[in-house]
């Protein structure tokens, strides 16, 4: 990989994707709101890229200490820290540009996103479990940004969950990250701090509450008039399949892939996504 395209890492902008929670959930009420909301995708995604670049710049010196984080472009000075900061400057401009000009309720969010991110970096990093916190506060700022790109309602229940989800998935990352603590390989400061039983029970009990919530969420009357079904339940078997394979490849076969990994190579939790996003959409509609 290039090592300007290495810097920007864009097999992260998958988590962008979350700012089209909102458009899709609001059924066949806004179609204009595609090309606002696939710009807010554009904006957050140079926003996330000039936060890794901040990110790398101020752990450079920890990276080049690193087996693996020591061959990022600015550890490994393939890319020079003045070339650096001036593409994140720009990438930074571009996304609240961007936001504004989509709306100026994107680029608010957008500057509360780099802000959280630059806390994060600076600080809250150093403090176990408040940082899977951050970490899904951002996914909520996505479904934020999302509402006000496309101006779709934004449920309580579907910020609840999207929490509850960035949550387990930051919460299985350090897990991973864990494992590799105890086979000799410091991935960050206060991965000591975390406890493999905790990490496996708060993964169990986050699962139930995604799974009841959601089911709870599936059986609320405004959700059955809005997809015009009551069968929209069925859903949840999707979401459970899912729930499950992450547990078995993590708690049973002791995975060392991150989630982002796991959700781009295995092919049971693919399917249940897009049987979920398949079902759905054919109730919203069809």
């Amino acid at each position: 990989m290039h090592p300007y395209l290495k810097l920007l890492r864009p097999e992260h902008y998958l988590k962008n994707s979350f700012v089209g929670a909102p458009l899709f959930f609001a059924g066949h009420e806004l179609g204009k709101g595609i090309a606002p909301t696939m710009g807010a995708f554009i904006a957050f995604c140079g926003m996330a890229s000039a936060v890794y670049i901040f990110n790398d710049y101020h752990d450079i010196a920890e990276d080049r200490l690193h087996p693996e984080k020591k061959k990022r472009p600015l550890a490994a000075g393939s890319i020079s820290v003045q070339s650096a900061w001036r593409l994140g400057g720009l990438l930074s401009l571009f996304a609240l540009a961007l936001g504004f000009y989509i709306h100026p309720g994107v680029a608010g969010v957008l500057g509360v996103y780099a802000l959280l991110n630059i806390a994060y970096t600076l600080q809250l990093k150093k403090w176990p479990y408040l940082d899977i916190t951050i970490i899904a506060l951002g996914f909520v700022l996505h479904l934020v940004a999302g509402s006000q790109a496309s101006q779709a309602n934004l449920s309580p229940w579907i910020l609840g969950e999207t929490f509850l989800l960035a949550l387990f998935l930051a919460l299985a990352k350090r897990r991973t990250e864990v494992l590799l603590y105890h086979r000799g390989l410091v991935t960050r400061k206060n991965i000591d701090r975390y406890r493999l039983k905790w990490v496996d029970c708060g993964l169990i009990v986050l699962s139930i509450l995604l799974l009841s919530g959601y089911i709870w969420y599936c059986f609320t009357p405004e959700v059955m008039r809005r997809y015009g079904s009551e069968w929209v339940v069925v859903s949840a078997v999707f979401v459970a399949i899912g729930l499950l394979r992450y547990l078995q490849l993590a708690l049973m076969k002791q995975t060392l892939k991150s989630p982002n990994s796991v959700l781009l190579h295995d092919r049971i939790i693919q399917g249940a996504l897009l049987g979920w996003i398949i079902f759905l959409g054919g109730l919203l509609y069809g």
